[in-house]
């Protein structure tokens, strides 16, 4: 009989709460439960003996059923619901602004009439408010919902798939794909407690807002892994909001979805030794968080150990395998679906031909290999949504001898295997550390602004069982989410950064309101800087062509392979020179090396160069150049007016082109 390799497929279903008095100011709830909430856990129904655990952060699910059962709506919504012939100029722009935030690869691209009006915006924004007719602004209004509808549901439904192939759209059409979206939303819930029920799927929990437990309890934590951050002045110091964030999230699993789970992902797989305390006096049985956290915890750790839940306490804690959870996150969308497929296969086959190695065949009776990424994110960056990759993989799973799937819970049997660990390293799955979170000056502002607000509120004098207490208290742990902190500092770029600032000081500001205090002038003024360049001749850019963009909405999507976060072709109107701008990411690596190729309308090729902080050109000399620890920018030839553009980037481990078709993308000037 063969022994087969477990594996444990864990999905993490994640948004922060986006309320701001009686509506959401950003829709990605509704977006990702059309395209993604409901099509997961449904494809996988096709799968009968495939297991799989799916994670929930409650603030994400009491979203669902505000839309549902409250007729809460977004700024999407009420932008879409205006008929086309009543839009003012400023809702035009908002419309320009935000209704082609998606992959344009897949979801833009596919649709010649969306192409048609993305291209001529893209490049007319001022002319477009001015041209475009109501049917224009129809069109746009309807195929940016559209778009949203996963692939799925879509090919269940012989109405949208008409709706995909029109033209032109009518009012009534604009309004029956809202209501599908609805529809959708309705449906996610249900069908996952049906999962449950049959024993295909587990349900496990995150802390109700998403916090970073480790720094909430004490932010001295990030000193374990980063000994020369610059923390915070003051911070919440709060076991007891961690113990709140983590009761309020079980009890909301058994009073809404009927479970009592058994396990927590914890935000961002954010652990340390006080952490691992607190989840133990909740009766939780299992955690997981990324293998780094092993890696640098005390002790000799084989690089295989990963793949053994240990016992830490009466904890058990799986370690996520990165590769390979990054390869679905951030590397398969680019290939063939069957190759990535059968890529991934091979890789799990190689690794229970090394577990049999090393530990010997018995040996796979307690090994897990933990897969763990974001549930939403990734699948806008394959074709199809993702769909002919994950037939291909789950019928792969379920197919091979050697393999076999399994809920978390079910792989706590193998937690005996190696001796328990006696402590761990504070860290996340996100460089092994918390910088995402702390340590940049935005970041500490908005943890100071929390802890000022928490002492107060709790020294106001007002009965702490009162509703308005316990209301200004409720926004004191929505402002505790670990993503206000994401889209701080200079860790990532979004076209929502301000409307995250915007909603994290509202509910810093609803604290004070609440309970009668005065509201302190920092919290009226936005924390997140403008984003730009030192240098005086480059302030007043206006960004022409995005040629990518690693963060181009709320999705918190993040790979710790990516090496750049934005290429940008841009105008300086105070030097009349185009320019070429390329942001890197934390990632970059002192051997690493930037390769833009740039081919002219008379076939010639013009290269740049960026290694070791040093910018090297052949073919054209640039008028103005600059560059930075993480950024370098330089002028385009004044003679170059339709041209061809790939970049190339290169560390010790991966090699990546922009855009991630690999091909050349055609610009005009």
């Amino acid at each position: 009989m063969i022994l087969p390799l477990r594996i444990a497929l864990l999905w993490h279903q994640h948004q922060p709460y986006y309320r701001k008095g009686n509506h959401f100011i950003l829709p990605w709830v509704r977006l990702h439960a059309a395209k993604d909430y409901w099509d997961l856990p449904a494809l996988a129904e096709q799968f009968p003996s495939l297991k799989q655990t799916i994670n929930i952060v409650p603030s994400l699910l009491v979203q669902l059923d505000e839309y549902i059962r409250y007729g809460i709506t977004d700024s999407i919504q009420e932008l879409t619901l205006i008929n086309a012939c009543d839009l003012n100029r400023f809702q035009k722009t908002e419309i320009l602004r935000l209704f082609f935030l998606c992959n344009y690869t897949t979801m833009i691209a596919p649709y010649a009439r969306y192409n048609e009006l993305y291209s001529y915006a893209q490049h007319n924004q001022q002319e477009a408010v001015e041209s475009f007719t109501s049917q224009d602004w129809l069109d746009i209004q309807t195929w940016y919902n559209l778009t949203w509808i996963g692939e799925l549901f879509k090919s269940n439904n012989s109405e949208l798939q008409s709706l995909f192939e029109k033209t032109h759209f009518s009012e009534d059409d604009k309004v029956t794909v809202l209501a599908y979206h609805k529809h959708i939303i309705s449906l996610i819930i249900p069908l996952m407690q049906k999962a449950v029920k049959e024993n295909r799927l587990e349900l496990s929990v995150t802390p109700f807002y998403h916090p970073i437990i480790p720094l909430l309890i004490d932010s001295r934590s990030a000193l374990e892994n980063m000994p020369d951050i610059l923390l915070p002045v003051l911070a919440p110091q709060s076991v007891k909001d961690a113990q709140v964030q983590i009761e309020r999230a079980l009890a909301y699993c058994k009073d809404r979805l009927s479970i009592v789970p058994n396990g927590m992902w914890p935000s961002e797989g954010s652990i340390s030794n006080e952490t691992l305390s607190v989840f133990e006096q909740y009766n939780v049985k299992w955690i997981a968080t990324d293998e780094k956290i092993l890696f640098q915890s005390p002790g000799h750790h084989h690089q295989l150990d990963k793949y053994f839940p240990r016992k830490i306490g009466n904890l058990t804690c799986f370690f996520r395998d990165h590769a390979l959870s990054d390869a679905i996150g951030f590397e398969y969308s680019s290939w063939e679906a069957q190759k990535a497929s059968d890529d991934f296969i091979k890789r799990l086959k190689q690794i229970r031909l090394d577990l049999i190695q090393h530990y010997g065949e018995q040996s796979l009776q307690y090994a897990v290999v933990p897969i763990i990424l974001d549930g939403e994110n990734c699948w806008e960056y394959y074709q199809n949504n993702g769909l002919p990759f994950l037939r291909s993989l789950f019928h792969a799973l379920i197919s091979q001898d050697e393999l076999h799937t399994i809920t978390m819970s079910e792989g706590i049997q193998g937690s005996d295997f190696l001796e328990p660990l006696s402590s761990i390293k504070a860290g996340s799955w996100i460089h092994g550390n918390f910088s995402i979170w702390i340590g940049h000056s935005q970041d500490n502002a908005a943890w100071e602004m929390i802890a000022k607000a928490r002492k107060i509120l709790f020294n106001c004098g007002l009965d702490q069982k009162s509703p308005e207490w316990q209301k200004a208290y409720n926004h004191l742990l929505i402002s505790e989410g670990s993503d206000w902190f994401w889209w701080y500092g200079d860790d990532h770029i979004s076209a929502n950064q301000s409307e995250f600032d915007e909603l994290f000081r509202w509910n810093i500001e609803q604290i004070y309101l609440l309970i009668g205090h005065h509201i302190p002038d920092e919290v009226r003024q936005p924390i997140a800087d403008k984003i730009e360049f030192a240098d005086a001749e480059l302030s007043s850019k206006e960004i022409i062509h995005t040629l990518f963009e690693k963060e181009y909405s709320g999705s918190a999507i993040h790979s710790v392979s990516e090496i750049l976060s934005s290429i940008h072709i841009c105008f300086h109107a105070a030097s009349q020179l185009y320019t070429m701008n390329v942001h890197a990411t934390d990632c970059i690596a002192n051997n690493a090396a930037i390769e833009i190729y740039i081919l002219t309308d008379q076939h010639k090729t013009l290269t740049a160069i960026w290694k070791d902080n040093y910018l090297q050109f052949d073919g054209f000399i640039p008028k103005l150049c600059g560059k930075g620890m993480h950024h370098i920018y330089f002028s385009l030839p004044d003679t170059l007016h339709i041209f061809q553009i790939r970049v190339q980037s290169i560390n010790n481990t991966t090699s990546l082109q922009y855009p991630r078709s690999g091909n050349y993308v055609t610009l005009t000037l």
